[in-house]
């Protein structure tokens, strides 16, 4: 028996490695294959929750797409703040493969999916697409302007009552760029995950060598260099504002 197919809403999550194209020609396929597998490990759900939540996730090449229903019969019985986990797991994938060199580019959003034949489709992973392709454009994770309004509006995409509660929590993952465009903040939104202060601090020295070797690597590039120092002038408004300024000139990304 065929079964009525019908969309319903979720949280769409759409993210690609950025810079692939040229790591696939320049590394051995088993630098890629390690990186893929980083990528996925950093970004897959568990498979309890998977599976509780009705989730999808699908990878290809370097491509992630996680949903999640909004209706599910578990998150409809006791909303659990999808938005805010889905924001807060992006953090920490960004981090962990800084590590790795890695840097990845994507969008937040919600809209209609649906789930035929194990593939995903529908209006909301277009949107998807769409906020990544043409919005994006630096190493930075969008969050859609309507999924921020649609939390404060729907009870079943926050945990608190309150929708100020939940965007207190979800504005100090997210940062407003200049132009415009709100985007997971993930090095801000580290320095309360770490235990020792110290440990963060390590973080952004790491995050700041991976910079100044990108600068440096890709002089000449003018379309990946531009990227990188977007990523420079992030990184230092979060110097700026997180260490102390005796740490600034240590720690900042020279210009």
């Amino acid at each position: 028996m065929t079964r009525n197919l019908s969309y319903t809403p979720h949280l769409v999550t759409y993210v690609d490695i950025l810079g692939f194209r040229e790591l696939v020609h320049k590394q051995h396929p088993n630098f890629i294959s390690r990186i893929i597998r980083r990528v996925i490990e950093t970004t897959k759900p568990d498979e309890v929750d998977k599976k509780e939540n009705e989730e999808n996730y699908v990878n290809f090449s370097d491509l992630i797409v996680h949903t999640v229903p909004i209706n599910s019969r578990s998150n409809v019985t006791y909303p659990s703040g999808v938005v805010y986990s889905e924001i807060l797991g992006l953090v920490h994938a960004q981090a962990e493969l800084i590590d790795e060199g890695l840097l990845l580019r994507g969008a937040v959003t919600i809209g209609d999916i649906e789930r035929s034949y194990r593939v995903i489709f529908g209006p909301g992973l277009i949107s998807a697409y769409d906020l990544e392709q043409k919005s994006a454009r630096f190493p930075r994770i969008i969050v859609d302007a309507s999924l921020l309004r649609a939390t404060k509006k729907n009870r079943l995409l926050r945990f608190h009552d309150e929708p100020k509660d939940e965007m207190k929590y979800i504005s100090a993952l997210v940062q407003k760029d200049d132009d415009g465009v709100a985007f997971i903040d993930y090095l801000g939104g580290m320095q309360d995950e770490f235990r020792e202060p110290d440990d963060y601090v390590s973080f952004l020295d790491i995050h700041r060598k991976l910079i100044s070797k990108g600068l440096s690597d890709f002089a000449g590039n003018r379309k990946i260099l531009r990227k990188y120092r977007w990523l420079r002038k992030y990184h230092n408004r979060v110097i700026r504002k997180r260490l102390k300024p005796k740490l600034h000139r240590q720690y900042c990304v020279k210009v």
